[in-house]
């Protein structure tokens, strides 16, 4: 039917205007959401625009350019635009896409995004697409009512799709991980005071170096060396509430070189130095 379409019909067209725009430097929420069953020639370009437009291709094919990149969007994909930078979407005119779409703000959604994809294309297959189309049912739904708790809901609700778009795994708690990096996360984790050098982290993942960094970068959106550091923090966490070690004996335990690296790293890490986090944390 979309074919034949000489104009684009919005079946579910939603807006929300939040009351305080401080919400957003705080939480999420939603500014626009609905359903679009696209005519061949609708076409959406701009440089730059408020908050984040996430489009799910419920039928058809369309295109998405997005940070430099121009990717096809097939059925059950899910794409996230990058507004703050220059951006189009438009249909295939073979094949116009019909769409769900929703665009949330709230507190650095640009970082948000890189914590999803990293680097790489913001685009994903989602492997429960009823997950996703309940989800727009029910902010639909929650955008319709618009309840004394709106904002509180809407908040909820853009947290529940964080979740479904960074962690589709069919069953809650399954890793999204590749086997190479859950093995190397997992012994690092049971030994961060170890040095882990690059053969070391080669000889548990099978890997080369380089490959194994790139695996970091990909899925944690951190190097090894900046995700060891951070294993080390929390387990001098641990030490600094459970014991009564000295800073220096914590150091040595937790890996650190000396007690002014450790205590460099920890400030960078939480903001306060060890003792003074070991006296606000320990009462």
């Amino acid at each position: 039917m979309s074919k034949l379409l000489q104009r684009t019909l919005f079946p579910e067209s939603h807006q929300y205007v939040v009351p305080d725009v401080a919400w957003i430097r705080c939480a999420f929420t939603v500014l626009r959401a609905g359903k679009a069953i696209t005519a061949p020639d609708h076409r959406i370009a701009r440089d730059s625009y408020p908050g984040q437009d996430i489009l799910f291709c419920k039928a058809g094919r369309g295109f998405v350019s997005s940070e430099g990149r121009t990717l096809s969007v097939v059925r059950n994909q899910l794409m996230w635009i990058a507004n703050e930078t220059p951006h189009a979407h438009w249909p295939d005119e073979s094949d116009p896409w019909t769409v769900l779409w929703v665009r949330i703000d709230g507190p650095n959604c640009a970082a948000i995004r890189r914590k999803v994809f990293g680097d790489g294309p913001t685009l994903t297959t989602i492997l429960k697409p009823s997950e996703i189309e309940r989800w727009f049912d029910e902010l639909f739904d929650v955008l319709r009512a618009r309840d004394d708790n709106v904002d509180m809901a809407l908040n909820h609700i853009v947290s529940e799709l964080l979740h479904l778009i960074a962690a589709p795994s069919p069953r809650h708690g399954e890793s999204r991980l590749p086997a190479p990096l859950r093995a190397i996360v997992s012994e690092m984790q049971h030994a961060p005071e170890r040095p882990w050098h690059a053969d070391e982290l080669a000889s548990v993942t099978g890997l080369s170096p380089g490959q194994t960094r790139r695996l970091f970068q990909k899925y944690l959106q951190i190097n090894p060396r900046r995700w060891l550091i951070r294993e080390r923090i929390m387990m001098a966490q641990r030490l600094l509430l459970e014991t009564d070690a000295r800073l220096g004996t914590i150091a040595e335990r937790c890996g650190f070189c000396d007690v002014y690296h450790f205590s460099r790293e920890f400030k960078r890490s939480t903001g306060t130095a060890p003792r003074t986090w070991r006296r606000a944390e320990g009462t």
